[in-house]
């Protein structure tokens, strides 16, 4: 850990700001006769252009590559119970609620461009956050180094000054090879019991 002040928190927000309960995408393989794993890798792949491309068009994407397996009411007949499954953590959102007065607080997600939308109505927690840094606004994904050179650059931060929560060890990695303080997030009691001695 740096001996330079945090000024900055760089939060994650799916199993970190968000947890999402295990999902039964098999159900969905056998209810439309689909080989096991069909849904979720279709799903997976969708969101994984959603949140790099702003031009991506899903309904033409399915119809192009997956016609015979999932159409787009069929894929939001998916999504709808995915995000049903959905919760925030809301320790975690009232522990940064009190911190703000005191750091930059900032969200960090590879996410489509709804997300806003959804932080907004659904999760009502939008304001919560001074910058949001979404992969599929910026082209850009936390496995990349040029990423978080754009989230420092947009913050005019040094890397010492930032600490990034983060439940994924590969874009951790990342952050730390550019100098930037880590948290590895596993749950609310870990994460609650030794963040006091990095800030």
């Amino acid at each position: 850990m740096s001996s330079k002040k945090i000024k900055y928190l760089l939060f994650d927000l799916g199993g970190v700001i968000i947890f999402s309960k295990k999902f039964n995408f098999e159900k969905f393989d056998r209810k439309w006769g689909l080989p096991k794993g069909t849904v979720e890798k279709i799903v997976n792949l969708c969101f994984e252009k959603m949140s790099t491309d702003k031009n991506f068009n899903l309904k033409k994407y399915l119809a192009d590559n997956f016609s015979s397996s999932l159409n787009l009411d069929k894929y939001k007949e998916v999504t709808n119970e995915l995000f049903k499954k959905e919760k925030i953590n809301k320790s975690l959102i009232n522990w940064i609620r009190k911190k703000r007065k005191k750091y930059i607080i900032c969200l960090l997600t590879n996410n489509t461009l709804s997300l806003k939308r959804l932080l907004r109505k659904k999760f009502k927690i939008y304001h919560n956050f001074n910058y949001i840094f979404n992969s599929a606004e910026i082209g850009l994904v936390k496995s990349q180094r040029r990423f978080f050179k754009y989230v420092l650059k947009t913050l005019k931060a040094v890397p010492e000054e930032c600490l990034f929560i983060d439940n994924n060890q590969l874009n951790i990695k990342v952050a730390q090879s550019l100098g930037l303080n880590t948290f590895l997030f596993t749950t609310n009691k870990d994460f609650f019991k030794k963040i006091s001695k990095l800030l």
